[in-house]
């Protein structure tokens, strides 16, 4: 807690953009308002169906209600908002299981993880795509690489993401298809260094415990994992919509629909601390929504607001119901 607090303090010293913030909310029409108010309630749907996700992931292992699952996940807010990507997430998360339990609960919250990223990058590279489509002057390649390449990514994040429950049966009890036992037995490269081999097999047994809770999750709850995570990045892409609208950068739909996804994909592949995220996000949207609209402040405030709604305010409360969870 008090680590998130003081780089939380630290961020907001540094922040440049405070007059043009005051600014915004001079002349303010009742429709920018507007979009405001909606941005902030839509918080509720996006932990909400974070919640339903978590729910879903914790109904073998530990049932529990939903109010409940939303705590645990702000809480590991908190626990995460110092850490590099979030690392430390997953454990805060895990606070609340029960002791024996909480181990298994963060191989959990990775197939979570797993599921937003697909969402993520699913919709970057298809919005990438038709960007490219309508905008072919900005390539550096030609276009039909760049489709093949985008379809290739997809399909093959959807195969190591949809046959999580086979992945898991082959590594926990050893009976593989035949074409990866092949792989195996070729031991091409490194794998003919029988140090090599031995320590693979060492790190999946001891990974085992975990795996076993990962790779378990059946069919229809990585389903409901995919769905909750699809429509939580729609959330995501309508509330950095309203905001833009807010700060008033006026930008068509289409360009809208097609960039903001294109934004989050180039967001979600930097590396970074979660506090440090405010500069980053405000940069890359000066450079990819900044080119579509004069307003770059604009831009650039649009995407520190929405990490502010979505991050810092569940963190806030998340070390409310940290503390309040430590005295009990």
């Amino acid at each position: 807690m008090l680590c998130a607090y003081g780089y939380l303090a630290y961020t907001l010293a540094r922040f440049e953009y405070y007059n043009e913030f005051a600014l915004s909310f001079q002349h303010i029409s009742p429709t920018r308002l507007g979009y405001l108010v909606l941005a902030i309630l839509f918080i509720v749907l996006n932990w909400g169906l974070e919640g339903l996700k978590w729910q879903s992931l914790l109904q073998h292992l530990h049932p529990t209600s939903l109010w409940w699952s939303i705590k645990s996940i702000l809480i590991g807010i908190t626990a995460g908002f110092f850490t590099p990507n979030r690392i430390g997430e997953p454990a805060g998360r895990s606070m609340l299981l029960p002791e024996g339990k909480r181990s298994q609960g963060i191989a959990l919250m990775l197939v979570g993880v797993m599921g937003q990223t697909f969402a993520s990058l699913a919709y970057g590279i298809v919005a990438s795509m038709g960007f490219l489509n309508l905008h072919p002057h900005v390539s550096f390649v030609p276009m039909g690489m760049w489709f093949g390449f985008g379809i290739f990514v997809v399909v093959t994040i959807s195969l190591v993401y949809f046959l999580l429950p086979c992945w898991g049966k082959w590594i926990l009890t050893g009976s593989y298809p035949a074409f990866i036992r092949f792989m195996w037995e070729i031991r091409m490269g490194l794998l003919r260094i029988d140090a090599v081999a031995n320590g693979i097999r060492a790190i999946i047994n001891g990974l085992k415990p975990y795996l076993r809770a990962a790779l378990s999750v059946s069919y229809p709850t990585l389903l409901k994992v995919t769905l909750y995570s699809l429509l939580r990045y729609g959330v995501y892409c309508l509330q950095y919509y309203f905001m833009l609208r807010f700060f008033d950068v006026q930008i068509d739909t289409l360009t809208a629909l097609m960039i903001i996804p294109l934004n989050y994909l180039v967001v979600s592949v930097t590396p970074s601390i979660s506090f440090s995220e405010m500069g980053i996000r405000g940069s890359y949207a000066i450079l990819i929504i900044g080119a579509f609209t004069q307003n770059t402040i604009g831009a650039a405030l649009a995407a520190i607001g929405v990490w502010f709604i979505n991050y810092v305010c569940p963190m806030l409360t998340g070390s409310v119901l940290l503390l309040y969870t430590k005295k009990q």
